[in-house]
């Protein structure tokens, strides 16, 4: 009799893989990788130590080349000076000597000289004491006849005559020290004289050659005006003056813009005149050079006040 259907049945299958040879190529490959990562760390220290003792090669190769070089050329340089010192030492050798040589001459000459000028101011004060003598021997005779006799009288029993005598005698000399006295006291008057003259010769040469200002003399102060523009069209103003006169800043700043805006005062010549003398010290005083570059800026600081100047 025919059957049909469907039928399970649980059917269990154990399937063994032998995975020895596998594990051993896996251990293989291990052992090989460990051995690769050991010899390549091997030779990247090799390769670092390689370096490192090339490094430190060129560097101690380097540095005892620059210091041979550096230890030369300080040698060299030490040399040259050594000669130009021993040159100049050698130089200062012959002057100093020269110097000597010519302070003993000077020393000699001086001795000479002054021993000629003593000799002459001996002969001119011998030759004076002689001239006084003569010119006073009246006097020097009187004074010695008196001196005599007063001695003579002393020992003799005319005493009161000598007293008178000398009574006499010291009324002359007192007489003779008034007119020295009014001598010498005339000679002062006359020394005075002469420095009243000179003084008021000089007073009056500095009054003709000095002229009195008026009390309203201007001193003109060097300003720097600038106008400027900004992305609006507006003019920005701005007075800078010397640190000399920053206490003026405000006062200077308001005149010359009102002076500026009015366009209207024009510059007197004596004002130009000063203003040129001042700008002339100043160049004189800030490009001092006589190359051609000085020149330039001078002509054409010149020319640019010469171009102003006609506007003011």
């Amino acid at each position: 009799m025919p059957y049909s259907g469907k039928a399970e049945e649980m059917v269990n299958v154990d399937i063994y893989v032998d995975t020895d040879p596998f594990d051993q190529s896996v251990a293989n490959c291990n052992k090989s990788v460990n051995g690769l990562t050991a010899s390549v760390g091997a030779m990247n220290a090799a390769q670092c130590l390689a370096i490192s003792q090339n490094a430190d090669k060129v560097s101690k190769t380097l540095i005892d080349g620059f210091f041979h070089t550096v230890r030369t050329d300080l040698s060299t340089q030490r040399a040259e000076l050594k000669q130009t010192v021993d040159a100049r030492l050698m130089l200062l050798r012959q002057q100093s000597q020269m110097l000597q040589q010519k302070r003993k001459e000077m020393e000699e000459h001086y001795a000479r000289t002054s021993a000629r000028y003593q000799k002459m101011f001996e002969e001119l004060n011998n030759e004076l004491a002689a001239r006084i003598h003569a010119i006073d021997e009246n006097v020097f005779r009187l004074v010695k006849s008196v001196g005599e006799q007063s001695d003579r009288m002393l020992h003799t029993d005319l005493v009161q005559t000598a007293i008178t005598l000398n009574k006499e005698n010291s009324i002359a000399q007192s007489r003779l020290n008034v007119a020295t006295v009014k001598n010498h006291a005339l000679q002062a008057i006359r020394q005075a004289e002469t420095f009243l003259t000179t003084k008021a010769r000089s007073e009056q040469t500095m009054r003709d050659s000095i002229i009195d200002g008026s009390g309203n003399d201007s001193y003109l102060v060097p300003v720097c005006f600038m106008e400027t523009a900004d992305e609006h069209r507006q003019m920005n103003q701005q007075c800078v003056l010397p640190d000399e006169y920053k206490t003026m800043q405000e006062q200077v700043s308001e005149k010359v813009e009102t002076a500026f805006a009015n366009d209207s005062e024009q510059m007197g010549e004596q004002e130009k005149q000063q203003l040129q003398a001042y700008l002339q010290e100043e160049i004189a005083t800030n490009v001092p050079g006589d190359d051609s570059h000085s020149s330039r800026v001078r002509v054409l600081i010149n020319k640019m006040f010469n171009d102003l100047a006609l506007t003011l």
